[in-house]
Formats: structure tokens, sequence, C-alpha cells
């Protein structure tokens, strides 16, 4: 597993907290749609890391492309 550390904008924080969930929650559920992380009920992982839908799942992968970070060669 590779951390990472960094700072959040009082915007994220703020729409978090007004929505009443934790930023960690929104960036983890993100990451799994992205990555298709799947979470079964029978086993699920110790991280924490779950999708949260296969609508969810194709959404992520469509912001991803469309923000163009596949042909971001750095």
């Amino acid at each position: 597993m590779n951390k990472l550390t960094i700072e959040l904008p009082a915007e994220f924080t703020a729409l978090c907290a007004r929505d009443g969930v934790s930023p960690e929650i929104v960036l983890r559920g993100f990451i799994a749609d992205l990555a298709r992380i799947m979470n079964q009920a029978a086993s699920p992982r110790a991280d924490g890391y779950s999708s949260n839908g296969s609508d969810e799942r194709d959404m992520a992968r469509a912001y991803y492309e469309r923000v163009g970070y596949p042909h971001w060669k750095r």
C-alpha cells in the first residue's frame, strides 16, 4: 500500500462537513470507483476501499478520461 499526504482545500472539507461525510470516505470511494475495487460483503477489504456501484465506476472513469489523465505522461 502506498501512502500520500496532501493538504485538502477548505472548500472540499467544508463541502464534506456540510454533507456530513468525512473527506476520507469521499476520497476512498472515488479511488475505489476509479480503480474498480470491489468489496464483497462476504469478503470485505481491510483497507476500507470499496466501489459505490457500477454507475459510479463508469462515471469516475469518464471523469478521469475527460480530464485527460491517461495522456499526461510525467
